[in-house]
């Protein structure tokens, strides 16, 4: 869709404004003169084979000058739909495995009444023992 990517182009114009105002924390600790936009990785989902590829994902240095990296993963979605923080979550083991450097998980929604900046959480139990909580 053109509105997808024209979000995604906007997002990384202004990725510095975008964090300091809804990640301020984040944004304390980043080398913003040291950002690199990764190319586009597809991700193959074992076993099912389904292809995954990042909206926008950029490699952040920190401000301490060691070598310190972080990956900051952003999806643009329309709408919030029920299976977003699960993908999320694929998204976020699949680059940790592979990049093996912390990972900001980072969903912007585009529809009206998502109630603005908000933690959405992926979690399972087996018999009732919580055994991962994503957020």
């Amino acid at each position: 869709m053109k509105h997808d990517q024209l979000w995604k182009d906007v997002l990384w114009t202004f990725f510095r404004e975008f964090l300091e105002l809804f990640f301020p924390n984040v944004a304390d600790h980043i080398d913003f003169d040291h950002l690199r936009l990764l190319a586009k990785e597809l991700f193959t989902d074992i076993p099912q084979g389904l292809r995954r590829e990042p909206d926008i994902l950029v490699e952040a240095s920190t401000k301490t000058g060691e070598v310190e990296l972080l990956l900051i993963h952003i999806e643009v979605q329309a709408k919030r739909e029920r299976d977003v923080p699960f993908r999320m979550w694929e998204y976020y083991s699949l680059l940790r495995l592979r990049k093996r450097h912390p990972v900001l998980p980072i969903v912007v929604y585009l529809s009206s009444g998502t109630g603005g900046v908000v933690k959405e959480r992926y979690s399972e139990s087996l018999f009732g023992e919580g055994v991962l909580t994503f957020e």
